[in-house]
């Protein structure tokens, strides 16, 4: 459900629910306690919304969407080489990840919960994902600093290279100045391997 076609009373419980999974978490937060916060009763919740899931899945997939757009943004941003676009693209989904989930339990745990129920949730993104580096990767390939490639193959090997860095797991991990310098480490790998793979034959 696109958050642009609610109308401002499923808008009303889109906020509510989004305040009290992010403060008190997904698993603590009721379909009552919802409607209490919208001055609503909880029927009509329901009436809007089959599910508590189906709340925290829109408010998901609104954020998701902002950070699709983001990302092409950065994919599409004038003046920078094949090489920069694909370390912006990367560092910048480490930004959303890092920013959205670590030291924030609330949203790791909507996270998880979303992904165990609906798990198609992830296969969009990375979908959306997989999209925006295979155009970097075909673009490189057409100015000759890339080599050839399946480009969708490569770039959900790239995907999975630098998952640590762009998924809910950075809530586990240190902090962003050592995780950043850990990321550029590895697209220093990939770009060197395009390179070597890229040059003439000797």
């Amino acid at each position: 459900m696109a958050t642009e076609s609610l109308d401002d009373t499923a808008k009303k419980i889109l906020h509510a629910a989004s305040s009290r999974f992010l403060h008190y978490g997904y698993g603590k937060t009721t379909m009552s306690e919802i409607a209490k916060d919208c001055n609503m009763s909880t029927g009509n919740v329901y009436r809007y919304f089959p599910s508590k899931m189906d709340i925290a899945q829109t408010f998901v997939r609104s954020l998701q969407r902002d950070q699709i757009a983001r990302l092409k943004r950065v994919a599409n941003e004038p003046g920078l080489t094949p090489q920069g676009r694909l370390r912006s693209l990367l560092k910048t989904n480490f930004r959303i990840a890092y920013d959205r989930f670590h030291n924030r339990p609330k949203a790791y745990e909507l996270s998880e919960e979303i992904l165990k129920e609906r798990p198609e949730f992830a296969v969009d993104w990375e979908t959306a994902e997989n999209e925006l580096i295979a155009q970097i990767l075909e673009e490189g390939a057409q100015s000759g600093v890339f080599p050839r490639v399946d480009a969708q193959r490569t770039a959900k090997i790239i995907q999975d290279a630098v998952y640590r860095f762009t998924s809910p797991a950075v809530f586990h991990e240190g902090d962003f100045e050592l995780l950043s310098g850990e990321l550029d480490e590895v697209i220093d790998l990939i770009l060197d391997a395009f390179a070597w793979r890229a040059a003439p034959a000797r």
